[in-house]
């Protein structure tokens, strides 16, 4: 299989040049277009001078050759959109392998500040793990996309994802492909909603009369028609449109309502059209019915539209238009009211399974995670999933998730905080049944809690350190309950209050949590609590100390983010501190250290 750099590059130059061809032949055939047009109104005055059957016969060719040309000039011009739109793509994902993919949405409608670990882990927003790995075209594939990383998903779906997307790994023109046709859709959360609603409401077109006067309401028009430029006195052919009158005024709220439901997600449909159409072509489902039948409906939608129109009072009065396509939503929605929840649900699962399929070719060095049931967690070379290849630090793991901690201390800067988002990244990759960024990662089924970024609540007249607690024990009763195997990521916890206080209540809290038999990170600056994993007691042996240095060298800080068994003893604070101006005792930076 191509490797991801030489492919984009390829696919992004073999494109440019065909829109470039293809925009330059359109160009020219617009000009042909318009005089082929003037020559054709030149030959039908020549035809009509020459007799009605001699000009009746030359219009309809001309009409039929004018209508072929134009259609074939305007797929030209949707081939080199189409080439146009696959260069863009690439070039984006070009972008991308280079880590940067701040054009992407964000998903920052998704965040939720109470979420067990979205906030913290960065899931949604700028530069985070969604915009890294969104790669979707619909409002129902990106809220599918964002729910399988804030839903950790069982064992065998996220098996089941794993095993979907990754036979579309060696077929990465076809996710180009998909991308391509779903970029202009413009889609929105409430078209797909909208249509659901539509779809269970009941039939508009009820009832023997309204049935009968699709079929009667021309011939009585014609009649009346007929009636009033001929018959005395005229007036009494008006009475044949009251039927059609009375019949219009009955269906107009009606009307309006289907009209309500079904048009701003008539914009959309064509763009669902041609997704469904592209996947029926790859997996060739014995009745491909989805991609025509949403033609259909986005066709009857835009028929219904054209009621707005003040020139279709004619057709309404004279042939009842409304009534006429109201009849054909009703007549779709009765076939194919449980098909459309299904194709839509289809839809969303396709377009979040590209994104992962995208992941998975433009990252071959990661790898898939393997789920056991032995309470572990065990990675090689982990690394952080949002941090570029050539600046990335790894760490290895093992950690007992029955029981056990493992305590990191360190000075600022060090990297503690970020190898908890590593770890706790990695496993949201994992239970959402995609890859992670690892030589081996060997894990149970774990629910990650955070507890790492509080914030004052102004709404709730609640400061840091109590939302702090808040979270705490949101996450103490998580641990507690049997049905959840939790890993916490806590980063310096009850930083709140004075030093006394965090240290007695940090104690505290490790020991409960390990009574409860919850497992996780915690990083602290608190070196006293190093003490934890040697004492007597509940605690003994279950917390495992482990340290992330940083080294001075000629003045300068050096930082290598690695992680070391032992407890820190390393300080740089007091020296950034220094370098911003701050004038520190030496005494004081002796009494401090020792």
């Amino acid at each position: 299989m191509e490797a991801p750099l030489p492919y984009y590059r390829r696919v992004s130059g073999e494109q440019l040049q065909l829109s470039q061809t293809l925009q330059r032949r359109y160009d020219r055939l617009a000009i042909v277009r318009l005089l082929v047009f003037f020559a054709v109104v030149a030959l039908l005055i020549l035809a009509w001078s020459g007799g009605v059957w001699w000009g009746l016969t030359v219009t309809l060719v001309a009409v039929t050759a004018l209508t072929w040309g134009v259609r074939a000039h305007l797929r030209i011009g949707k081939r080199a959109d189409g080439a146009r739109v696959q260069h863009e793509l690439a070039e984006a994902e070009i972008r991308g392998l280079h880590h940067d993919f701040r054009d992407r949405p964000d998903g920052a409608q998704y965040s939720d500040a109470t979420h067990p670990y979205a906030t913290d882990l960065d899931l949604f927003g700028p530069y985070s793990l969604y915009q890294f790995l969104n790669r979707t075209v619909t409002a129902v594939g990106s809220r599918r996309l964002a729910d399988q990383l804030l839903k950790p998903a069982p064992v065998e779906v996220a098996d089941a994802r794993r095993r979907e997307a990754l036979a579309l790994v060696p077929d990465p023109d076809w996710c180009l492909e998909w991308r391509q046709h779903g970029a202009d859709l413009h889609d929105k959360d409430a078209y797909a909603a909208r249509l659901l609603e539509w779809v269970e409401r009941p039939p508009v077109v009820t009832g023997r009369f309204a049935h009968l006067m699709r079929w009667a309401a021309v011939p009585l028009s014609l009649t009346g028609l007929w009636f009033c430029f001929t018959q005395e006195p005229w007036q009494l052919g008006l009475l044949f449109f009251v039927p059609a009158f009375l019949l219009l005024r009955r269906l107009s709220e009606p009307a309006a309502i289907e009209h309500a439901y079904t048009a701003s997600a008539g914009r959309a449909l064509a763009g669902y059209a041609r997704l469904l159409a592209h996947l029926e072509d790859r997996y060739r489902p014995e009745s491909p019915e989805a991609a025509p039948a949403i033609t259909r409906l986005g066709y009857y939608v835009s028929q219904l539209d054209v009621r707005h129109n003040p020139f279709v009072f004619v057709l309404e009065i004279t042939g009842l238009w409304s009534l006429h396509w109201l009849y054909r939503l009703d007549r779709w929605r009765t076939a194919h009211r449980h098909d459309l929840p299904r194709w839509l649900e289809e839809l969303a699962e396709v377009d979040a399974r590209v994104s992962w399929a995208t992941l998975r070719f433009n990252r071959p060095e990661w790898t898939e995670a393997e789920f056991t049931e032995e309470p572990i967690l065990e990675g090689e070379a982990l690394g952080h999933p949002l941090l570029a290849p050539e600046v990335r630090v790894t760490n290895d793991i093992r950690l007992q998730t029955d029981g056990h901690i493992h305590l990191v201390t360190g000075s600022n800067m060090a990297g503690k905080s970020t190898w908890l988002r590593t770890v706790g990244l990695n496993l949201v990759l994992a239970r959402a049944g995609g890859p992670v960024c690892a030589r081996h990662l060997r894990t149970a089924a774990l629910q990650v809690w955070t507890s790492m970024r509080t914030h004052d609540d102004l709404s709730e007249s609640t400061s840091s350190f109590y939302a702090e607690l808040k979270r705490l024990k949101a996450i103490i009763e998580a641990v507690s309950d049997p049905e959840q195997q939790v890993l916490f990521l806590l980063d310096e916890i009850l930083k709140g209050t004075n030093s006394r206080d965090r240290h007695t209540g940090a104690r505290a809290l490790i020991r409960q949590l390990i009574r409860e038999r919850g497992a996780g990170i915690i990083a602290t600056h608190d070196l006293e609590l190093a003490a934890l994993e040697n004492e007597d007691g509940p605690a003994g042996h279950r917390v495992e100390n482990y340290a992330m240095e940083v080294q001075t060298r000629d003045g300068e800080l050096t930082f290598d983010y690695k992680l070391h068994r032992g407890v820190s003893r390393s300080f740089n604070a007091t020296a950034l501190m220094a370098r911003m101006g701050i004038q520190i005792d030496p005494e004081d930076i002796k009494l401090t250290h020792d």
